[in-house]
């Protein structure tokens, strides 16, 4: 920890010396390649600096999960994927409600994470967070993943300030026919999905279907029932220009509440569609990218239940607090929530040299929400965001590289936050390169967080105060420092991606029970004497590594392995006279996951994915916490050729060894379950 500090506070002043001081070292004009760099696959990412780069030439560290280990591993939920990803928590917070997160000592309302799908951001205002199963996607319609594993702000703005996810999927350009695809199983599972391309005058266009349901787990009335239908298409009217649109539909009923009252869970009926379009023009020194989306949620969850009931009042508090008042009947369900989110951005790269290239762009987002339930004043909400970003990759010299990034947010319900990020990195030799970066980003509180007044009147002036916002609130601040390292052996075939974090996060947003005067609220005109206040109550240091090594055995046998091990020291600030409260295992200290795939010659394919994570105490989940866990899901595949179809069965079962365990919180118990997966193509 010593050290990390140490790192931490030098790293500027140390930045700037190993700038200037390369740039007159005195070595080849070309840059530091040989004959073993025609021998080795590095992947090449663009989500850490939008510029398209090697793994070891990010200014962040990236995890790629392509479509061969997406089938493989034939996940039926999305966040199952993200088990790939070292230091992410892929978790359910009940059937119909999956989450991810990172180092953020995160709760049901997982939301310092950007994710975007073919360019477009799916963050959700009126959640505020991820709808997972409302994104109009399934597992096999995805090409491409690539996942930012550290705080990306500079290039994709707030949302990202503890990591980025970029979904890309299957192009109509680079695939053809039809693909229906079947999945049965455990939990009453039936999926059924079609994916189909065709050619237009200009170009190619694609068309996907699905319907989704299960009924979650035994003890929550917590289903789900989804589909959606999504039209895109891919254009090329030159040579250097490519256009791309997408229309998409969602329509779900998923089970939502709390394992702790099981008798709340009711329907949020969720319904999404989006326009996005995107233009593209590759030049020979220059890119112009340019992107509009509209995207608009509509939902409604109502949870009515007698005050008495939901207080487990006795007979005699009943006559205490009611007085003999009729007994109200309120609804604690988040009400109806709708939201719009415009955006419009265009970039520009352009390479002035093969040791100098830059990117800068401008955009603009409308977040409007209306959720009369849970917002202050009418209900509706509007922020207006206007940002520009940039990045610069220079070589001053032969095995140097430098990137700088910084992104500025001007938000209607914030101040002007400056979002910068460096990196430098050497090449130690063709096959093993290091990185330091550090930044200091920004992300400020959604809308929910900034302007949130939920109040409960539930008879004349009597009053159950739920949820408020501080009229104070600030950005959450996080500074950064990584040490990196990625390195292949045997002419490629084991890849090794290294990483030492040091996140410290300084006013993280969370709700804070008030028991004293506080901001017009009087404990002794609500029944409890409490309230909840979204405040810059949370303070935390996030230390650790992770890691991930790919190893190809053979043509047919590769070996995926991630493992993530963070200390987390948190601190909990109240402002009135209570201690700070310091808490422990707010994110999971161990997380490891394995994959090992082998296809045979007849056309069997075999994967093996192992997964433990250590104890870990949610924020509002199981109040004693989740106890640590290990899972191993096998999946058995066949494909064949039939009279010009491509045929395929899979049978996938998940903890196999059927060790019963937990999840975030009471009532996601996990047994073994099988399911079988048909696919035909033609």
């Amino acid at each position: 920890m010593v050290e990390i500090q140490i790192l931490q506070r030098s790293l500027c002043p140390t930045l700037c010396c190993l700038l200037l001081g390369v740039a007159d070292v005195s070595l080849a004009a070309t840059d530091y390649y040989s004959e073993a760099d025609l021998l080795t696959d590095i992947p090449l990412v663009s989500a850490g600096s939008r510029m398209s780069q090697t793994l070891h030439e990010s200014p962040s560290s990236v995890t790629v999960i392509d479509s061969e280990m997406i089938a493989a591993l034939s996940p039926n939920n999305l966040v199952d994927l993200f088990r790939l990803v070292p230091g992410f928590v892929s978790f359910y917070i009940n059937g119909s409600l999956p989450g991810l997160s990172g180092h953020d000592a995160t709760d049901d309302d997982p939301r310092r994470l950007e994710v975007r799908v073919n360019g477009r951001s799916v963050y959700v205002p009126a959640y505020p967070t991820i709808s997972w199963e409302s994104l109009g996607i399934t597992p096999d319609d995805i090409e491409r993943i690539e996942v930012v594993r550290g705080s990306n702000v500079p290039i994709y703005g707030s949302n990202a300030i503890l990591g980025a996810v970029d979904i890309t999927t299957k192009s109509p350009l680079q695939e053809g026919g039809t693909q229906l695809r079947i999945t049965a199983g455990s939990q009453n599972t039936r999926n059924l999905s079609l994916r189909s391309n065709f050619k237009l005058q200009n170009g190619y266009a694609q068309l996907r279907a699905s319907k989704r349901e299960n009924e979650g787990f035994d003890r929550l009335e917590d289903q789900t029932d989804v589909g959606h239908i999504v039209f895109n298409a891919a254009l090329t009217p030159s040579l250097a220009d490519t256009v791309n649109i997408e229309v998409g539909f969602s329509k779900g009923s998923f089970g939502l509440g709390d394992g702790d009252h099981v008798e709340l869970f009711a329907d949020d009926e969720v319904t999404s569609y989006w326009l996005s379009t995107g233009w593209a023009r590759v030049e020979e020194k220059q890119q112009w990218k340019a992107h509009l989306s509209y995207y608009v949620t509509d939902a409604e969850h109502s949870s009515k239940q007698l005050l008495s009931e939901q207080e487990e009042w006795s007979p005699a508090e009943v006559g205490m607090y009611l007085a003999g008042a009729p007994d109200p009947l309120l609804d604690f369900g988040w009400g109806e929530r709708k939201s719009q989110l415009w955006e419009a951005e265009i970039e520009h790269q352009y390479a002035f040299s093969s040791k100098l290239r830059s990117l800068a762009g401008v955009g603009y987002k409308l977040q409007q929400v209306r959720a009369p339930l849970q917002l202050e004043g009418d209900g509706q909400v509007d922020n207006h965001i206007i940002y520009a970003f940039s990045n610069i990759e220079w070589r001053p010299a032969a095995r140097w590289l430098a990137n700088v990034g910084v992104m500025i947010e001007d938000q209607s319900i914030d101040e002007v936050n400056f979002s910068p990020r460096a990196s430098i990195h050497f090449q130690v030799t063709p096959e093993h390169n290091l990185r330091i970066s550090g930044s200091r980003t920004y992300r400020t509180p959604s809308l929910f967080e900034a302007r949130r007044y939920t109040n409960f009147q539930a008879y004349n002036s009597f009053y159950n105060d739920h949820f408020f916002s501080d009229d104070d609130l600030e950005a959450e601040r996080l500074e950064t420092v990584e040490l990196g390292y990625y390195g292949s052996f045997f002419d490629g075939k084991l890849l090794v991606d290294w990483r030492l974090f040091h996140e410290d996060m300084k006013g993280g947003v969370d709700h804070v029970k008030w028991e004293v005067d506080h901001q017009g609220f009087r404990p002794k005109e609500d029944y409890d004497g409490k309230a909840y206040f979204f405040s810059n109550a949370k303070n935390w240091v996030a230390t650790g590594y992770d890691m991930q090594v790919k190893w190809q055995l053979g043509e047919a046998t590769s070996i995926a392995l991630q493992h993530a091990n963070t200390r987390l020291d948190l601190t909990r600030v109240k402002t009135w006279n209570r201690p700070p409260e310091e808490r422990e295992d707010k994110v999971p200290e161990h997380i490891s996951s394995l994959l090992l795939t082998h296809r045979f010659d007849n056309g069997w394919a075999v994967a093996l994915m192992s997964y433990q994570q250590s104890f870990v105490e949610w924020r509002a989940g199981k109040d004693d916490g989740v106890d640590a866990f290990k899972r191993h899901d096998i999946t058995l595949s066949k494909q064949l050729d039939y009279n010009g179809y491509d045929l395929e069965f899979s049978l996938k079962v998940d903890n196999v060894t059927d060790e019963r365990y937990v999840e975030y919180q009471e009532g996601n118990y996990f047994g073994r379950y099988a399911y079988f997966n048909f696919t035909l193509g033609w």
